[in-house]
């Protein structure tokens, strides 16, 4: 794989999660627990193209206990790319890498814009127990419900979904 996964893990993906590279996998562990989140590189139905992460939380004596696809589309990591290069959603090319060999000056991931997907790694992992740094921009987790705003019939509360 030319995909250059211990660059992009160390140096591209501002995800900040305590772990290491191997071949082309990133690991990291829950410090407690045991539990182990791998991420790597999720390859779509054409071969050699990727379409986004793969994040897949293993437990040493259970197995695999979940998997889930971040994908480049739905975070926006190559919108200006697509935009500059008119390629659109449903279209080769959209949204995803390819793996074929590069020089170090055009790597497979360049111009991505990753930060949403770093703050979706980060909310994974610390589901699961594994230490993750808060984003930027949030003060405080919303745990609840908002109040249900109160009707204009007959002085009654609106019921949640």
């Amino acid at each position: 794989m030319s995909l250059h996964a211990e660059q992009f893990f160390t140096t591209v993906l501002p995800h900040q999660l305590d772990g290491s590279v191997i071949g082309d996998a990133f690991y990291a562990q829950a410090p407690d627990r045991g539990i182990r989140l791998t991420i790597d590189f999720y390859e779509t139905i054409h071969q050699h193209t990727y379409g986004g992460l793969r994040l897949s939380v293993i437990h040493p004596e259970n197995g695999r206990l979940d998997t889930a696809i971040l994908s480049f589309a739905d975070h926006g990591t190559y919108r200006d790319r697509d935009l500059r290069t008119g390629t659109r959603p449903g279209t080769s090319g959209y949204a995803t890498i390819r793996d074929f060999p590069h020089d170090e000056e055009h790597l497979p991931w360049a111009s991505g814009d990753f930060t949403t997907l770093a703050d979706a790694v980060h909310r994974y992992a610390r589901i699961w127990g594994i230490p993750a740094p808060e984003p930027a921009g949030r003060k405080v987790p919303r745990t609840t419900a908002p109040a249900p705003a109160v009707s204009r019939i007959r002085g009654t509360a609106a019921r949640a979904r």
